[in-house]
């Protein structure tokens, strides 16, 4: 199953970056639950989705905002039906032309061979950065330890 399970992750990922939602759509459950700890503000195509739909409509608006140029599993750990992948990914924000290279971390769940659960997180402020060609003032005051 580990081997198998690695396989179809892959398959899944390239799928995403080709912008195959038919494909990804069908490796998630109907129950699926999509848990992004993203500051919605920035980035609204992610946050909470819940069931295909909610998934249809979270890749629609993430392939309208972005061209998505990588999106490659860096690391990948596999237990039974359970994995947590690490995947660098760099994007280009369609509207202003700037790009976003980032770490993304998933953690899924899977039942009856579907993902029924993806937890995603990201480093949001050093994308927002990227996003939106600045650097982030913190004050001065901030304690660094």
């Amino acid at each position: 199953m580990t081997t198998a399970l690695r396989e179809r992750l892959h398959a899944i990922y390239a799928a995403f970056r080709m912008g195959k939602a038919d494909f990804v759509l069908n490796a998630c459950h109907e129950d699926i639950e999509y848990i992004s700890y993203t500051p919605t503000k920035v980035f609204p195509a992610l946050g909470h989705r819940r069931g295909k739909s909610g998934m249809a409509d979270l890749l629609q608006t993430v392939h309208n905002q972005f061209e998505i140029t990588s999106y490659e599993p860096a690391v990948m750990v596999v237990e039974a039906d359970n994995a947590a992948v690490m995947i660098f990914a760099r994007f280009i924000h369609r509207k202003s032309g700037r790009s976003v290279q980032v770490m993304i971390c998933h953690f899924l769940r899977f039942r009856d061979d579907r993902i029924v659960e993806l937890r995603a997180f990201m480093d949001s402020f050093g994308a927002a950065e990227q996003l939106f060609g600045t650097t982030f003032a913190v004050p001065a005051s901030y304690p660094a330890s």
